[in-house]
C-alpha cells in the first residue's frame, strides 16, 4: 500500500453482552429464521422504492439457500442475536480490568478457516448507506475448543449458526463480542474435535461508512448528477468491518464471492466473473454477480467494487475510472505490462491470476492498496492527462503502479504471517519499484534518485530516540497502523538495496526466487528469507560458512536507528582508524550500546577500491592506506550502505577543496552523501557548521537533481528555522546567490528536448527562487497567472507549463488577494484531472490572508465545503508549511482536536499527517510545551498518531536546542560568507 461523517444506521442501544439460554424447537427455528429473511427481503423492497440505485433482497434462498450445500439450510439452526452491535461494551464476563490485562489480540488457533463463500448486497442510496451479507466459513478445528473465535466490528449480527460438513447442528450457547479485541466469539454447547471441519454461518449488516476504511461509500459528479459507488480498504484490519472473518495476514483462505448490483451498474472483485444472474421479478434491477473462487490469500487482500466505472483493456490488464476520466488512463494501461512483464523474469514466476483490474477512486485513503487481482489507487497517481498533469507526475505514476505490481508477489503471493514484518511487504515493494519504474523510462535515472526519495527521508526519521525497529511486535489496529511509516517503507528500502549490494546482483536474485517459490500461496517470516539468502551465499562463497544472513541483517530490522562510521586517518601513517556508534538527532544522547554489521566501501583520490566488514566491532583499522598531501578518501562508496560517515577535520576540508576545485571527480550519490551527512552531522554536534556549510559553496557550480535537490532539503531546515528571525535576510542572501546561475540557465522556459530530471531541478531552483523573493521569478510568475486568469475560458485555455503550475499558482496566490485565491479555488471546483486539482490545493495554501487561511482550514474538516476527506491532511500540510500559517493550523488543530477526529475518524492516517505538519515547525520552548501539555491531556485520544506525536515532541525540542546552540554560530558564517 503507498499511506465521513458517518450515517448512522440505527440508534445503538443493545448491549453485546450474554443472553440468556433457551431452547427452541426445530419448527420454530425454521419459522423464525424465514421471518427474518422476509424482513430482510422487506427492507431491501423499501430501499428499492426510494432510489434510483436499487439495492435490497430478493428471495430466501439469495440468502440462505445460495451458500449451502446438500440440503444443510434444512437442518441449521440459526441463533437469533437481535441486531447486536459488535461496536458496543464487552461481555459482562470480561471484567474491565481483565480487558485491560489481557493484550493479546491475536485469534486462537483452535480454528482456522479453510475457505469462504460470502455474499453482500450494498445499498447505494441517500439515507440508507448499508449493506447486507451473508458468510459461510467452512472451518478447520485443530485443538478441541468449546468456542469459535473471529473478527467482527462495525457490524450488526443478525443470526448465527454452527453445523458440520453432514449438516447436522451445533448447538450455540452464547454470541459474545470482546470489544478492545474486535473478537466475535461464539459459544458452543459441547466441545468440537480436532480434525473435523464445520460451517460456520452468519448473517450480518453494516453502514457503507464515509470514512474511507472497510467497506465504504464514495461519490463524484457526473453530467452535473452524484454518481455513487461502494469500494473497499481492508489493510491492516478492516475486513472485519465488512465481514465476520479471520482477520489476520496468516490465516489464508480461499474466496468466493457474490456480489449484488444494480444493472446500470458493474461490480468487480479480486476473482473473474463467472455470471450474472438476474434477480427476482419483485427486484426487476438487479443481478448478482458472481466471481471465481481465489487462491489462498488473506482477508486484507479482498476487494471489490460496485460503481457505474467504465474501463479500457490490454490483455489481462484493465483499468477501471469514471467515465469522463476514463481518457485519462491510457499511460497507466501502456506501462503496467511492462512493468508486469519484468517483475515476471526479476521474481522468476508468472503472474499467477488469471486478470488485473486497476482502479481509480475518487475517494481513497492512501496512495494505493495491492489487493491481488484487484489493484485501487487514489486517482491522482493512476490518471495522467497530458497538457495538463505535470510530467513529474508520470514518474509518480510509474512508481505507484511498479509498487503495487511488486506486492503482487511480494505480499500477496507470499505474505508475512504477522504485522511485525510488514516492512517485508512494503520495504520490498518500495526498492523493487524503483528498478520496474526504471524498466520503463530508463531516462529518469531511478537508481539515483532513490538517494533523495528513499533513503535520505529515512535517516531524518531514524535518529529520533523515537523511532523503532523495521520489525516490531504489535498488538493492537492503532499500533499496526502506526507502523505504516518511513522505516517500514524507506528504511526497509534501503537495507535491502545495502544487502544487494554486498551480496551481488545474482545472488540476491536467487535467494529470492527460492524464497518466493519455498512460501508462495502460504506465509513467511523474516526468518525464512533470511535463511533463503544464507544458503545461496554459501553455495556462492559470497559470505563466510560461519556468517548467516540473519546474523548480518539482524542488526539492522531488530536494532532501532543506524550507525554513524567515523574515519580518522593518522597523520604521516598508513591506516584509518573507524569507530561506530548509534547516530542521534542529538549526540548527548549516547547512552546506546548497538552495534552493526556494516559492509563498508573505501575508495580515495588514487582510485583505490576496498571493501569489508566491521562485525559488530565499536572499532576496526583499516591498513595500507596511503594518503598522501592533499589526498582525499571516502568512505560508503555511492551511499549503498544505510549508515553515515564522518571524517577527521583535515579529511572534510580536503573532499571541500576538491568539490570547489573539481566536484564531478566524485559520483553524483557522493556529493549527494556529502551534504547529507555534513549538515546533519552539524545538526546533531559531531561537526561544525562551518565545515557542513562550506560543503555547499561548490553547489553554484552543480548542475544534477540529485545532489541540488539534497542540498537543498537540508538547507530548508535552516529556512524554517530562521523564517521567523530577524536575521532571515541573510539565510535569504545566501541560497539566492548559491542558485541564481542555475536559475537563469533553468528560467520558466521548457524544451521538448529537457531530460526528465531537468524537469526537476527546474521546479526545485525556481520553486526556491520564488519562495526567497527573487523580484523576477514573482514578475514572471504573477503574470503568467494573470495572463490565465484573464482568458476567456480558464477552464479551458491554460498556457501555464503543466510542471510549473504549482509554483506559479503559489506565488501569484501569496502576491495576491481574496480575488486571486478566489479564481483559483473555482478552478479546483471545476477540473476534472485530479492531479490539477491536488496542485491548486497545495497552492490554495500560500496565501498571506491569515482569515482566508483560517477559512481554509475550516473547509478542509467541513462537510460538503468541496474538499475530499482524504485532501484534508493536504490543506494542513500547505497551510503549515506556509511561514504565516504555522502557527494557525496548530491552533486550529488544538481547538478543533474533536471535531476533526470525529469528521476523519479516530485511526484515519490522515491524522497521523495533519499531527505532523501541524507540529513541524515547533522551535521555541513556549511552542513545545504548549504541545507537550496538550498531548498529555488527551494521550489516550492520539491512538494511530501517538508515536508521530512522541517524534514531533522530541523534533522540536532538538530544533529549540539548536536555536540556542548554533543559530548566532551560522548567523556570523552568512554574514562572513559574502564578504
Amino acid at each position: 500500500m503507498v499511506r465521513e461523517n458517518l450515517v448512522v444506521m440505527e440508534v445503538v442501544t443493545t448491549k453485546f453482552g450474554k443472553k440468556k439460554h433457551f431452547q427452541i424447537s426445530k419448527p420454530l427455528g425454521v419459522f423464525l429464521l424465514f421471518l427474518f429473511l422476509g424482513c430482510l427481503i422487506a427492507t431491501g423492497l423499501l430501499a428499492h422504492n426510494l432510489t434510483s440505485c436499487p439495492g435490497g433482497v430478493a428471495q430466501t434462498e439469495k440468502l440462505s439457500g445460495a451458500l449451502t450445500e446438500n440440503g444443510a439450510s434444512q437442518t441449521t439452526q440459526n441463533v437469533l442475536v437481535d441486531e447486536i452491535p459488535t461496536t458496543t461494551t464487552n461481555s459482562p464476563t470480561t471484567t474491565e480490568a481483565e480487558a485491560k490485562a489481557d493484550t493479546n489480540v491475536r485469534l486462537p488457533r483452535s480454528v482456522v478457516p479453510h475457505s469462504y463463500k460470502l455474499r453482500l448486497i450494498p445499498f447505494l442510496q441517500e439515507g440508507n448507506f448499508t449493506f447486507h451479507g451473508e458468510v459461510r466459513i467452512l472451518v478447520n478445528v485443530t485443538i478441541p475448543t468449546n468456542n469459535i473465535t473471529l473478527h467482527a466490528d462495525d457490524l450488526f449480527i443478525h443470526s448465527v449458526s454452527v453445523t458440520d460438513v453432514g449438516g447436522n447442528t451445533v448447538s450455540i450457547r452464547d454470541v459474545r463480542g470482546v470489544k478492545q479485541k474486535q473478537f466475535l466469539v461464539i459459544d458452543l454447547d459441547e466441545e468440537v474435535a480436532a480434525g473435523n471441519q464445520y460451517y460456520v454461518y452468519i448473517t450480518f449488516k453494516g453502514v457503507l461508512n464515509d470514512l474511507l476504511q472497510g467497506f465504504y461509500r464514495s461519490s463524484y459528479q457526473e453530467n452535473n448528477q452524484t454518481r455513487w459507488m461502494a469500494a473497499t480498504q481492508f489493510q491492516s484490519t478492516d475486513a472485519r468491518r465488512c465481514f465476520p472473518c479471520f482477520d489476520e495476514p496468516g490465516l489464508k483462505a480461499r474466496f468466493q464471492i457474490s456480489l449484488a448490483r444494480p444493472k446500470d451498474m458493474t461490480s468487480i472483485s479480486n476473482m473473474r466473473k463467472i455470471n450474472s444472474i438476474p434477480a427476482p421479478p419483485n427486484l426487476p434491477d438487479y443481478e448478482w454477480d458472481n466471481y471465481e473462487e481465489s487462491l489462498p490469500m488473506s482477508t486484507y487482500l479482498i476487494a471489490f467494487v460496485v460503481s457505474d466505472f467504465q474501463c479500457i483493456t490490454n490483455g489481462k490488464i484493465s483499468i477501471w475510472a469514471r467515465r469522463s476520466a476514463l481518457n485519462q488512463a491510457h499511460y497507466g494501461l501502456e506501462i503496467a505490462p511492462t512493468i508486469l512483464e519484468y517483475y515476471e523474469k526479476f521474481f522468476g514466476i508468472e503472474y499467477p491470476l488469471p486478470k488485473l483490474d486497476m482502479v481509480a477512486i475518487p475517494d481513497f485513503s492512501g496512495g494505493a492498496m495491492e489487493n491481488w487481482g484487484l489493484i485501487t489507487y487514489r486517482e491522482p497517481v493512476l490518471l495522467y492527462e497530458k497538457g495538463v498533469s505535470s510530467r513529474s507526475s508520470l514518474q509518480r505514476i510509474a512508481h505507484v503502479v511498479a509498487h503495487e505490481l511488486a506486492h503482487q508477489w511480494f505480499g500477496n503471493l507470499v505474505t508475512p504471517t504477522w504485522w511485525t514484518d510488514l516492512w517485508l511487504n512494503e520495504g520490498f515493494a518500495t526498492y523493487v519499484e524503483f528498478l520496474g519504474a526504471y524498466a520503463v523510462e530508463p531516462k529518469w535515472k531511478d537508481p539515483d534518485l532513490f538517494l533523495v526519495n528513499e533513503l535520505h527521508g529515512a535517516f531524518g526519521l531514524d535518529a529520533l530516540s523515537t523511532s523503532h525497529p523495521i520489525s516490531i511486535k504489535v498488538n493492537n489496529p492503532d499500533e499496526i497502523n502506526d507502523i505504516f511509516d518511513r522505516i517500514s517503507y524507506s528504511k526497509g528500502a534501503s537495507i535491502i538495496r545495502m544487502m544487494q549490494h554486498f551480496l551481488s546482483a545474482e545472488v540476491f536474485h536467487k535467494g529470492l526466487n527460492n524464497y518466493l517459490n519455498n512460501s508462495k500461496y502460504s506465509n513467511a517470516e523474516q526468518d525464512d528469507l533470511w535463511q533463503a539468502f544464507t544458503v545461496v551465499s554459501h553455495q556462492s562463497k559470497v559470505l563466510d560458512p560461519d556468517v548467516s544472513v540473519k546474523e548480518i541483517m539482524d542488526t539492522w530490522t531488530l536494532q532501532t536507528g543506524y550507525p554513524v562510521v567515523t574515519a580518522v586517518s593518522i597523520p604521516e601513517g598508513d591506516s584509518l582508524t573507524l569507530t561506530q556508534e548509534r547516530f542521534f538527532l542529538d549526540k548527548e544522547k549516547k547512552a546506546d550500546d548497538s552495534s552493526w554489521w556494516i559492509p563498508l566501501t573505501y575508495t580515495d583520490s588514487r582510485h583505490n577500491f576496498r571493501t569489508t566488514w566491521m562485525r559488530k566491532e565499536p572499532e576496526i583499522t583499516l591498513s595500507n592506506v596511503v594518503l598522501g598531501e592533499g589526498d582525499w578518501f571516502l568512505l560508503n562508496v555511492n551511499q549503498t550502505g544505510y549508515y553515515r560517515v564522518n571524517y577527521d577535520t583535515r579529511n572534510w576540508h580536503r573532499i571541500i577543496n576538491q568539490l570547489r576545485k573539481d566536484f564531478e571527480v566524485f559520483d553524483l550519490k557522493n556529493r549527494a552523501q556529502f551534504l547529507d551527512d555534513a549538515l546533519n552531522l552539524a545538526f546533531s554536534g559531531y561537526i561544525s557548521y562551518d565545515i557542513a556549510l562550506n560543503v555547499t559553496l561548490y553547489l553554484t557550480k552543480e548542475r544534477e537533481f540529485v545532489p541540488w535537490n539534497t542540498g537543498l532539503d537540508n538547507l530548508d531546515y535552516l529556512y524554517d528555522m530562521f523564517v521567523r528571525t530577524a536575521h532571515f535576510d541573510k539565510y535569504k542572501a545566501y541560497v539566492l546567490h548559491l542558485i541564481q546561475d542555475f536559475y537563469e540557465e533553468l528560467g520558466f522556459k521548457e524544451w521538448a528536448e529537457d531530460e526528465p530530471l531537468t524537469v526537476l531541478s527546474r521546479m526545485d531552483i525556481v520553486g526556491k527562487a520564488c519562495l526567497l523573493g527573487l523580484r523576477d521569478c514573482i514578475i514572471k510568475a504573477v503574470q503568467l497567472f494573470q495572463n490565465w486568469k484573464n482568458t476567456a475560458n480558464p477552464d479551458r485555455d491554460n498556457d501555464i507549463s503543466p510542471d510549473l503550475r504549482e509554483i506559479v499558482y503559489c506565488t501569484a496566490i501569496s502576491d495576491g488577494g481574496q480575488e486571486e485565491w478566489d479564481f483559483a479555488w473555482q478552478r479546483y471546483l471545476t477540473t476534472n484531472v485530479a492531479n490539477e486539482k491536488e496542485i491548486l490545493l497545495t497552492a490554495l495554501g500560500c496565501s498571506k490572508e491569515t482569515w482566508i487561511l483560517s477559512r481554509y482550514l475550516e473547509w478542509a474538516v467541513t462537510e460538503h465545503a468541496g474538499i475530499r476527506k482524504h485532501d484534508s491532511a493536504r490543506v494542513f500540510a500547505s497551510v503549515s508549511e506556509n511561514p504565516v500559517g504555522q502557527d494557525l493550523a496548530y491552533r486550529f488543530l488544538k481547538t478543533n482536536w474533536n471535531r476533526i477526529r470525529t469528521y476523519l475518524g479516530p485511526s484515519s492516517m490522515s491524522l497521523v499527517s495533519i499531527v505532523r505538519t501541524s507540529t513541524a515547525h515547533f522551535n521555541t520552548e513556549e511552542e513545545v510545551n504548549d504541545f507537550k501539555s496538550f498531548f498529555s491531556r488527551k494521550y489516550d485520544e492520539f491512538g494511530v498518531a501517538l508515536r508521530t506525536a512522541q517524534q514531533s515532541i522530541e523534533q522540536g525540542q532538538a530544533n529549540v536546542k539548536w536555536m540556542k546552540t548554533y543559530f548566532t554560530t551560522i548567523v556570523n558564517w552568512l554574514e562572513n560568507v559574502r564578504r
